[in-house]
């Protein structure tokens, strides 16, 4: 019995080293902050920082459980077998791994690689939404639109974040007669999920871009089908056109937005084709009135001329008939008996 016990005892001992042990090799957000004061004031108050203290987490995970499982993301330094992490929230070395004993020499940085899996590990879903996406198949990547370590978006966010590359979208009837409406360019494209009630990803916008009949129906549930409302379906979609993605086919996504490009464009030709009929109107009125004037003014000009030329023909034969008049009386002055 006492051999047990003292078995259990070391074992007990060697787990409380071994977290400890684990939980040191962590220096933690304050040793960072020595040297890169400006980089932890902006994560201070980040959703990273906050990850683990944050009040809709705790509830969500408070009702699932409180599984361990999920400290992975939300915690630094979770260790599965003995459930202790060693800090909380998503700390610099969650992203740039355990601080290096030399890490103040040039030989020791900790940098990451420039790409977007970096976040993968914990954006599982958002990361494969983002995949599929044109933002994925064109390389924009997360850090693209999003700060690393504030976790705000560029160029403050919204409508002028998007219109950095799509100036030209924002310009045409359907997205702008949305925005006349106070809707914005995520309300579509990126709308949080109504399943709040689900641990991975909870109220996390969509990274798809696609927008489908179930996010119309949202405020157009009179003309939009009902069976479009139904969350599966977009699930469906993820899987199919996740397939489809892999196979190295077109999916349903592009398909989408290619007849939704071609629409546009035809929209916008038929705009220019109406304003190009109405310049055509336009200045064939012009053309024609100036046409008109021209012909009648060279008409007006040529009967003067007419005019002109019979009054000085008429003038001419009366001053003819005037000059034999004054020589026959010029002839009888001098000769008399003639008459």
């Amino acid at each position: 019995m006492i051999l047990i016990t003292r078995k259990v005892l070391c074992l007990v001992i060697l787990f409380a080293f071994a977290s400890v042990v684990q939980a040191a090799d962590y220096e933690g957000p304050k040793r960072c902050r020595m040297c890169h004061k400006e980089v932890h004031e902006q994560w201070a108050n980040s959703p990273h920082a906050m990850a683990y203290e944050d009040s809709a987490f705790q509830e969500v995970w408070q009702k699932s459980g409180s599984e361990f499982s999920c400290l992975a993301c939300h915690a630094t330094g979770a260790d599965m077998e003995t459930e202790t992490f060693a800090f909380p929230g998503v700390t610099c070395e969650s992203c740039h791994g355990i601080m290096d004993k030399g890490h103040s020499k040039k030989d020791a940085e900790m940098p990451l690689p420039v790409t977007s899996e970096v976040c993968r590990n914990c954006h599982k879903q958002t990361f494969g939404e983002w995949q599929m996406s044109k933002h994925g198949q064109s390389g924009i990547r997360c850090f693209d639109c999003h700060g690393v370590h504030q976790q705000t978006l560029r160029s403050d966010g919204g409508d002028h974040l998007c219109g950095a590359c799509h100036s030209q979208r924002l310009e045409d009837f359907a997205h702008a007669t949305h925005q006349q409406e106070g809707l914005h360019c995520n309300t579509c494209h990126m709308p949080v999920s109504v399943e709040t009630d689900v641990i991975e990803g909870a109220g996390a916008a969509a990274h798809t871009l696609f927008v489908g009949a179930e996010i119309c129906s949202r405020c157009h549930a009179d003309t939009v089908h009902s069976s479009a409302q139904l969350p599966e379906m977009r699930e469906e979609l993820f899987e199919a056109t996740k397939g489809e993605y892999l196979t190295g086919g077109k999916n349903a996504v592009e398909l989408y937005e290619e007849v939704t490009d071609l629409n546009w464009m035809l929209d916008s030709a038929r705009k220019k084709l109406w304003t190009v009929s109405v310049l055509g109107l336009v200045v064939g009125l012009l053309l024609g009135w100036m046409f008109g004037w021209f012909f009648f003014e060279r008409l007006r000009k040529e009967r003067k001329m007419m005019r002109a030329e019979r009054r000085a023909r008429r003038e001419e034969r009366q001053r003819q008939e005037k000059m034999e008049i004054l020589k026959r009386l010029e002839r009888n002055e001098k000769d008399p008996a003639q008459d």
